[in-house]
Formats: structure tokens, sequence, C-alpha cells
């Protein structure tokens, strides 16, 4: 087998066009940053990096890394994902940790462990779903509305009490600068009721055919009225009508409420995926997070 690192996500996206194509949905996160980052959408980080593992001039598995976050990988038989972490661990690549589909992420984090003697704990198990036919919820007052200019500072402010929330262990992000892009793609929406926004939800742009739905964030007092199922089918609409042949989302295994409203409005599981922290031995880990409902897991 054989790892090839890219600098550049163009050069990345275009040797890995048959795997994408192959298998969109576990590798959909990659994707989509790389699409970004190689038509300018988002600034590229100085030390991002996307790798293609291949196997008799095919490539079976790709990941990407852009520090400060983890490693992220897509589906790939084991012996793919411990090739890359011998080659990372060559690299000498400081990883925080591993997250994606969990099968490869369990072989990467015992490869990685193996080589490095750092100890992978699970922090979030999560399930993607990805859209059969769309039902939206008929019983909840209010209707969607595409963000504009002027809800920049709601949805920041909702974008930092989400990653507080739900992803306290990731990296904060500058959520006014992530607003703005999200508005300015036509990417964000609000559900209004009586007036007043009460919901947000976001997509993407759609690579290899697949849009992702996320964040969804209803604040926890306006939560349990269906606001945030109903803006999450709105999005997904909304995503559909931008190109999208497939819509995905991810939830948190442990929110046993999202997971029930989403499969309403048509989702369906297609594969488990989990968020791993890499820590020296020895090192004691805190109990896992309980996860509040009312917002899906993927920003």
């Amino acid at each position: 087998m054989h790892v090839q690192l890219f600098d550049d996500p163009a050069a990345f996206l275009a040797e890995a066009a048959g795997y994408l194509e192959s298998d969109p949905f576990s590798a959909s996160v990659i994707a989509v940053y790389a699409g970004r980052a190689g038509t300018g959408r988002q600034l590229k980080g100085p030390n991002d990096l996307w790798v293609t593992v291949t196997e008799d001039g095919r490539v079976v598995g790709v990941a990407m890394h852009t520090p400060p976050c983890r490693l992220f990988v897509a589906r790939m038989p084991d012996r793919a994902a411990a090739v890359l972490a011998d080659a990372l661990a060559d690299q000498a690549r400081p990883l925080p940790g591993v997250n994606g589909e969990s099968a490869a992420g369990a072989a990467f984090a015992a490869a990685w462990q193996e080589r490095t003697c750092q100890k992978a704990t699970v922090d979030v198990r999560m399930r993607m779903y990805r859209l059969g036919e769309l039902h939206p919820p008929t019983d909840v007052t209010g209707e969607s509305r595409l963000a504009g200019a002027g809800d920049t500072g709601l949805a920041a402010g909702w974008a930092a009490a989400y990653h507080d929330e739900a992803q306290p262990h990731a990296p904060a992000g500058d959520w006014s600068a992530w607003a703005a892009r999200r508005i300015e793609a036509g990417e964000l929406y609000l559900w209004i009721e009586g007036g007043v926004p009460v919901a947000m939800a976001a997509h993407s742009a759609p690579a290899a055919g697949v849009a992702r739905v996320g964040p969804v964030y209803t604040p926890p007092s306006l939560r349990r009225s269906g606001f945030g199922a109903a803006v999450t089918a709105a999005v997904s609409a909304a995503a559909l009508d931008a190109g999208a042949v497939h819509v995905v989302l991810y939830t948190d295994l442990s929110n046993p409420t999202s997971n029930a409203i989403y499969q309403a409005i048509g989702y369906q599981p297609d594969h488990d995926a989990e968020e791993r922290a890499f820590l020296p031995m020895g090192t004691i880990q805190q109990p896992a997070r309980a996860t509040p409902a009312g917002r899906n897991t993927v920003a």
C-alpha cells in the first residue's frame, strides 16, 4: 500500500475522485472542506493535510488533518488505516485524536497507539443518517427563512453556544466569520415563529453529490416544540434544491431524542462514527459527557 500526502486540496480531490464517488458518505466531511479550500471559499490552514491510501493503483482510503482539529478518516480497510498511522507517525505528525467511520477510526487508533504509546479513548459515538424521502413535520408553527446579513450576530452567538454545549472538546472557531461565510453562501436557514428566530440549521454545498446538514441548534428554552425538526426539514429541502443528490447529517448516539426526530422526517442510518482523543499512557480520562437534546453533532 502507498500513502500520498497532499497540501493542495485540488490535487487531492483529483487523485481521490474515484474513491469519493464510490463512498461519498463517510468521506463527506473531507470532500466538503477540500472543496471549499480548493476553490477559495474557505481559507486553507498552513498545516492542512489531505491523504490518500492506494493499493494496486486504486485509492482505498482517504483522510484529512486540519490542525488543531483531529484527524478525520473515511471508511477504509483495517490494513490501510494501519499503514496510514505508520506514515503519519513517520512524519512526526502531532495528532490530538481521530474522528470518522468507527471501524477505520478504531484500526487507526490501535496502530497509532502501537507506534506512539498514546492510548485512544472514545469521546463521542455518532451515527450518520442520509435522507430517504423527506417528510417535513406538519404540526409545527412558524416558517423557514434564509438567513441574511442582519442575522450574522444571532447566528454567530448560536454557533458559539452550540460549540460550547455539543463540542466543547473541539477547537473554538471564529463564529462571526463562520456565520458570515455561511450566510453569504446561502447555506444558513432560520425557523421563525411569531416573527422571532427560534432555531437555525445550515447545509454544505454538495460535494461528490452529497450535502451535509449541520449544525442544527435550538436554544434550550425553545426546545421540545418541534422547531429543530422543522428547520432541519427546511434546510434539507434547500440542499436538494441546491443540487445535492444525497443529504446527510450526524447525530450523537447518546441523544435518542434527536435520533428519533431525524428518522421521523425521513433520515435513515448509513454508518456509525466515533471521535477519539489521543492521550499519553497513564492519563486519567474524565467520564463521558452527557449529550443535551435539541441539536445534532457536526458544525
